[in-house]
């Protein structure tokens, strides 16, 4: 099968065997690039690797599934309430820790397939992951219609984000790098018109000035919710705790449950078709990988997400 490996900080298309073992054997249609996983390729954290934890597929029977890439136990307490990410034994992630979606077929648990709803298209489930991000970490900061929202940062999360606050009724200002970012993010009626008294600032960056600016806005008692990592660090200054404000961390999704952060976002992916047309920017064969990543990295050229088109396989 043709894949995309990583080596020496670059993508390469490989041809590999198909993959065996036991689970359910995925034909993948799509697979969209994370700028983690420009993070991971760049640190050399992804050598020999697979990326790719975005992504959706056909079973052999021809069920169309989204894949929630987190890989656990599935019998300890964190599994059993969904927390998959926090799995007592070992939580693994296809993409990261395993190798993941780039690539024409996978194997998996048969309990991280998530059926597409009809009204989405699967060549724009890969959308799936990044907004489950989202909600999650709405979900984590028990957002109400008191709250005067601000979000920080307007890449794939960021917009993610603001589509998952509109969805859910909410209203939010949002600070974007790049003209094309607002764009998309006035079609869900945010608002430029930034000022300070924030209740709660979403950090959709995660360095020490969106941090800083976080706190600058918000009022005092404030809350920052935390969406983007912290790859390299940040530095708190003296009015966090002078404003007593709280961060509030979110990483991944709530899986494998009845309140499962996937079924809700394909879910809201499938009632508005806007989404995949203004997130999905550029997409790519397989055999593209370079200009793809190249792209993917180079957001002020218009890039939001990065989309691998995989042919459908007999």
């Amino acid at each position: 099968m043709k894949a995309i490996q990583i080596s020496n900080k670059s993508p390469h298309l490989v041809n590999l065997p198909e993959p065996k073992g036991d689970g359910i054997k995925i034909n993948i249609r799509v697979a969209s690039i994370c700028s983690s996983d420009l993070h991971l390729m760049g640190n050399g954290w992804a050598e020999n690797r697979i990326l790719g934890h975005e992504f959706a597929g056909y079973t052999e029977d021809g069920t169309a599934v989204a894949i929630e890439p987190i890989i656990a136990c599935g019998c300890c307490d964190f599994c059993d309430d969904g927390y998959h990410n926090h799995c007592s034994k070992q939580a693994q992630l296809l993409g990261v820790g395993l190798d993941g979606g780039m690539a024409e077929s996978i194997i998996v648990p048969a309990n991280t397939l998530v059926p597409i709803p009809s009204g989405l298209a699967i060549e724009n489930a890969s959308l799936i992951e990044p907004l489950a991000v989202a909600l999650h970490g709405l979900n984590r900061a028990n957002i109400n219609h008191k709250d005067k929202i601000l979000v920080i940062g307007a890449g794939a999360i960021g917009l993610m984000t603001v589509i998952a606050l509109h969805a859910r009724g909410f209203r939010c200002d949002l600070l974007a790098r790049y003209d094309h970012q607002q764009k998309i993010a006035d079609y869900y009626q945010t608002s430029t018109d930034i000022t300070d008294g924030y209740s709660l600032v979403i950090d959709a960056v995660g360095n020490s000035n969106s941090v800083q600016q976080a706190s600058q806005k918000l009022r005092p008692m404030g809350r920052i919710l935390m969406l983007g990592s912290f790859w390299d660090g940040a530095n708190l200054d003296l009015q966090f705790s002078a404003k007593e404000l709280t961060i509030i961390g979110a990483a991944t999704y709530r899986c494998g449950s009845s309140q499962r952060d996937f079924a809700e976002a394909a879910s809201i992916l499938a009632n508005d078709a806007s989404i995949a047309h203004n997130m999905i920017t550029h997409r790519f064969p397989l055999e593209g990988c370079d200009e793809a990543f190249n792209t993917a990295s180079d957001r002020s050229q218009g890039s939001v997400k990065v989309a691998f088109d995989l042919p459908a396989r007999q």
